[in-house]
């Protein structure tokens, strides 16, 4: 049962949040308190397979990377509690959207930002202020090459939607890169493989953790109105195309845009690109990586970051 059913919620911005999916990636649980969404990390070491036949020991928050989804509405408070399970300290950064300085959780830079031990859990506590497109991860710039990032959704307030807003489908599409070791380049050797910290030369891409050809489609219908929601925070950007698709770049990095039309845009390092449409072409259709060896694991093609859209009656 949806969330917003089980706490009674109503408006606008409930409806949304039943519009919005992340293929292959969990949705955060939390425990609602009035105005406040109380969500639980944990942070570990996790194996985790980004093909059937291919599992990376990575970080993760709950098992999973990238972490689960975290869902919010603009005007509600966050406490967010994190758990330390990993051998060297952490803490989370939820990035893009401002917080008093004692909340943003870069302990290396920010003396009243707590460095959250092995074994110690933390509570962040901040007001979601605006609406927008973010992500958490660790501020450890090489937990984060390990898998330690996650979406972070905030949807606007009642009074700043209309019902024409609230689009049929809101997917929300992390991508990752990981340096993993193979023998030779141009084929996929099975097992369990360490990625490189460092990630200075990745050979896999992954949207919401996974490789193609196991990364799940997303799902269209004729008429509608679509949000495609891409993040990412690797060391290289990434070319996304949808074919047979034009869409309206709508928000870049939670502020809003005019919406200028494009078929191919570039999420840089720490952006968030927000991009609609009208589903009105059906078809089974590529959502890629326009560089070439990103759509390839390994070299092996096809593969890496590509998934389909694929249209249903």
């Amino acid at each position: 049962m949806n969330k917003c059913f089980i706490y009674g919620k109503s408006g606008y911005s409930s409806k949304w949040e039943n519009q919005v999916s992340a293929p292959d990636m969990e949705i955060a649980d939390y425990r609602q308190e009035g105005n406040i969404r109380h969500f639980y990390l944990v942070a570990e070491p996790i194996k985790h397979n980004i093909l059937s036949n291919l599992t990376i020991e990575a970080l993760g928050y709950n098992k999973t990377t990238p972490g689960p989804l975290i869902i919010m509405k603009q005007g509600e408070w966050i406490y967010l509690t994190v758990e330390n399970r990993m051998e060297h300290p952490t803490s989370l950064h939820v990035h893009g959207l401002s917080k008093p300085n004692s909340q943003d959780g870069a302990p290396d830079i920010e003396p009243t930002t707590p460095r959250i031990e092995p074994g110690k859990s933390y509570t962040y506590k901040f007001l979601c202020w605006q609406a927008g497109t973010f992500f958490y991860h660790s501020p450890e710039a090489f937990q984060v090459a390990q898998g330690l990032i996650g979406a972070f959704i905030v949807l606007p307030r009642d009074e700043y939607i209309s019902p024409y807003l609230i689009p049929h489908h809101d997917y929300v599409l992390l991508i990752q890169q990981w340096e993993i070791p193979q023998p030779e380049l141009g084929k996929v050797f099975p097992g369990t493989y360490k990625p490189n910290k460092f990630d200075r030369n990745p050979n896999f891409f992954t949207i919401n953790g996974k490789s193609f050809p196991d990364t799940s489609p997303i799902y269209f219908r004729l008429g509608e109105k679509i949000r495609i929601r891409f993040i990412t925070k690797t060391s290289q950007s990434h070319s996304m195309h949808l074919h047979g698709h034009d869409f309206r770049v709508v928000s870049i990095n939670g502020f809003p845009r005019p919406g200028f039309w494009d078929d191919t845009i570039d999420v840089a390092s720490g952006r968030r690109v927000d991009v609609e449409l009208i589903a009105n072409n059906p078809g089974i259709w590529p959502l890629n990586g326009t560089k070439t060896f990103h759509q390839s694991n390994n070299g092996e093609s096809p593969g890496g970051m590509i998934t389909k859209i694929v249209y249903v009656k």
